[in-house]
């Protein structure tokens, strides 16, 4: 009964052509564009990932990127983050980080 629920609720949860989002970090949002859902049950989805540090979007120090290529995901994975818990980059640094290498390199 209770996998009957849950492969009925994860079904109804990534459907084909639905934008899903969560912060994965203080202040990064993931957003997957599923494509398809054919292995849902598997616990694999094909979706087009993009992550967004929000602060340096409202900021303007970035533009909003776009999706990625697709890709095959696990459900378990599609949040984990590789960066600090309070956001920044993907490699746990900053963007200030950056911007102070290239006037270095200037």
């Amino acid at each position: 009964m209770f996998q009957t629920l849950h492969r009925w609720f994860r079904r109804r949860r990534f459907r084909e052509g639905r934008t899903i989002s969560r912060f994965i970090a203080c202040d990064v949002r993931r957003d997957i564009l599923i494509v398809s859902a054919a292995r849902v049950d598997d616990g694999i989805i094909t979706g087009r990932v993009r992550t967004t540090n929000v602060l340096y979007l409202f900021g303007g120090l970035v533009r909003e990127s776009e999706f990625g290529p697709p890709t095959e995901l696990r459900i378990e994975d599609m949040w984990h983050w590789t960066g600090q818990s309070w956001g920044g980059l993907p490699d746990g640094t900053s963007i200030t980080d950056h911007l102070h290498e290239t006037r270095n390199d200037a």
